[in-house]
């Protein structure tokens, strides 16, 4: 009966199982839990959530990856002129990413974790090459970690520029600058 179920409804809750299946007798969700784990010997696993690719996205993505490599095949100092840029987050408390914390054993383990509703963090920017690192450079106001916004995306590059003039100078009119497609540095006013 359940087993029938699982397959019939594989993305169907432990809940909704017990109520559907106890029409003629009362079967409770853990021992739908047991019945699916140790008899059946399924698990519950997480379905993963993707950006959703058109073909359009993949031939756009096949073409930049071609260019990159004939330019990189091409002019030998392409890789040395290609400065990289992000920013992330950094959780002050030490909070753990859950879906990278994994325990592999024969039992769960009784360690919990404790966070904040809203953890204390710091929001930092950086740039690099083959020639160096430009940064970190920090998005904060009143030393508290603030949303990147374009504005604030804008200020962090002019200092990116400053630093390049006076680090690199052989460099200013001939090198290649790579940023993420945020909406902070993708608008008209940080293009600008």
């Amino acid at each position: 009966m359940v087993r029938n179920s699982v397959e019939f409804s594989p993305k169907r809750s432990i809940r909704w199982r017990s109520q559907s299946l106890s029409l003629d007798r009362k079967i409770s969700a853990s021992t739908i839990r047991r019945i699916l784990i140790d008899d059946l010997k399924r698990f519950p696993y997480r379905i993963q959530t993707k950006q959703m690719l058109t073909t359009g996205d993949k031939s756009k993505r096949l073409k930049m990856s071609k260019n990159l490599l004939e330019k990189i095949e091409c002019q030998g100092r392409f890789l040395s002129l290609l400065w990289m840029s992000d920013e992330a987050h950094f959780h002050l408390n030490g909070k753990i990413n859950s879906k990278t914390n994994v325990f592999w054993g024969t039992q769960r383990p009784m360690e919990v974790a404790m966070k904040p509703l809203h953890s204390e963090k710091c929001t930092v920017w950086a740039a690099i090459s083959a020639k160096g690192i430009i940064g970190p450079f920090f998005f904060e106001e009143n030393d508290r970690a603030v949303t990147v916004t374009k504005e604030r995306y804008v200020q962090v590059l002019e200092l990116f520029w400053e630093q390049l003039r006076v680090l690199y100078p052989s460099l200013l009119n001939h090198f290649c600058f790579q940023q993420d497609g945020a909406s902070s540095h993708t608008s008209n006013f940080s293009r600008d």
